[in-house]
C-alpha cells in the first residue's frame, strides 16, 4: 500500500526550476499560497481548493504553451503571472484573475516552482 502511495507522489526537480528561472522554487511555493494561486489551480505540493476553476498545473514543465498561445518559457510565464489580463486581451480567452500584487521577484520564484514540477 505504501509503495502505491509513493509511486503516485508528486515529483519535483528544484535545481531545474532554479536553473531555468534564476528563482527560488521553495520561495515560489510560499508565494503561490500568499497570492492565492491555489484557490483556482491544482498545483502539486500545494493545498487544493475543492471549488477551483482554473486548469490543473501538474507537469507544468512539460507543457509547450501558456494559455494555449505563448511558448512556455520563463520569460513568458513570468510576464503572464504579473499581467494575465494584458496578455489575454488580444485572445478570445478571459481571465478572472488580476495579479497586481505579483512583483517581478515573486513571479520569478513562482515560475521556478512551476518549472520544478516533474
Amino acid at each position: 500500500m505504501v509503495a502505491g502511495l509513493v509511486a503516485c507522489a508528486d515529483r519535483f526537480d528544484y535545481a531545474k526550476g532554479a536553473r531555468l528561472t534564476g528563482g527560488n522554487p521553495e520561495t515560489g511555493r510560499e508565494k503561490i499560497v500568499a497570492h492565492d494561486c491555489h484557490s483556482c489551480h491544482e498545483i502539486p505540493g500545494v493545498p487544493v481548493n475543492a471549488n477551483r476553476k482554473g486548469p490543473d498545473l501538474k507537469h507544468w514543465s512539460r507543457r509547450n504553451k501558456i494559455a494555449n498561445r505563448w511558448p512556455n518559457t520563463p520569460e513568458y510565464l513570468e510576464d503572464y503571472l504579473r499581467h494575465p489580463d494584458r496578455m489575454l486581451h488580444a485572445t478570445r480567452m478571459t481571465s478572472e484573475i488580476s495579479m497586481p500584487s505579483v512583483n517581478a521577484e515573486d513571479a520569478k520564484n513562482i515560475a521556478a516552482y512551476l518549472y520544478s514540477i516533474e
